[in-house]
């Protein structure tokens, strides 16, 4: 289950696009509402394996069989020798509550999406953070993680290393024929182990202050 405790209300407002202004009181329910039904609808399920890096030439690695080619990645898995292939999902349910209110209530819809957003964000670092955990037995660090389509890394990336997890069989996450992920709350991420520590924050660049870093995703 979702713990409603960890989702952030700042950041459901940030995805509505609300900014520096304080939603009114009825959208604040709203809020309120939706974050009960995202805790209590969420299915979330997630795999992840452990894999050899390779660096082959400038931007260019492998790992699983999978190509992965970006200059942005290979700054963020600098000294890294193994990566973590990760994969999460809020499951079906979701999907089929947020459909429902498109045809029901556009609104409460639309205030659904943002919820389910930072639900999954939440449920992510969750995982992350008992990854790290048991990374530390060996004496590892990890780095934030790195979806496909971010920077430089294409999403065309993305069967590949969804077959390298056996996402569909594990956890029912798999591509649609455009190349969607199906369910739609659903995330598929790199991170780096290392036995340097970077001081890297769980909830990545954007909550890091440090904007000189040589491992940042934007850097």
């Amino acid at each position: 289950m979702i713990d409603i405790n960890q989702m952030r209300e700042r950041e459901i407002i940030r995805y509505l696009g609300y900014k520096k202004i304080q939603p009114d009181e009825q959208v604040m329910m709203l809020i309120h509402q939706c974050m009960e039904d995202v805790a209590r609808t969420a299915q979330p399920r997630h795999i992840y394996r452990r894999f050899a890096l390779t660096h082959l030439s400038a931007g260019h690695m492998q790992a699983g069989g999978v190509e992965l080619l970006s200059n942005s990645l290979e700054r963020n898995l600098k000294d890294c020798s193994e990566v973590i292939f990760f994969a999460a999902t809020l499951g079906h349910e979701i999907d089929r509550l947020m459909e429902r209110y498109l045809r029901l209530n556009i609104t409460k819809a639309a205030v659904l999406q943002s919820t389910a957003a930072e639900a999954i964000e939440c449920y992510c670092n969750l995982c992350q953070k008992n990854i790290e955990k048991e990374a530390a037995k060996d004496g590892l660090f990890v780095r934030p993680r790195y979806s496909p389509g971010y920077g430089d890394l294409s999403l065309d990336v993305q069967s590949s290393f969804l077959k390298a997890l056996n996402a569909q069989k594990t956890i029912g996450l798999f591509l649609s024929e455009g190349g969607v992920m199906q369910p739609e709350k659903s995330v598929t991420a790199l991170m780096g182990l290392s036995h340097i520590r970077t001081g890297c924050v769980t909830e990545g660049c954007e909550a890091c202050g440090k904007k000189d870093c040589s491992f940042r995703r934007d850097a």
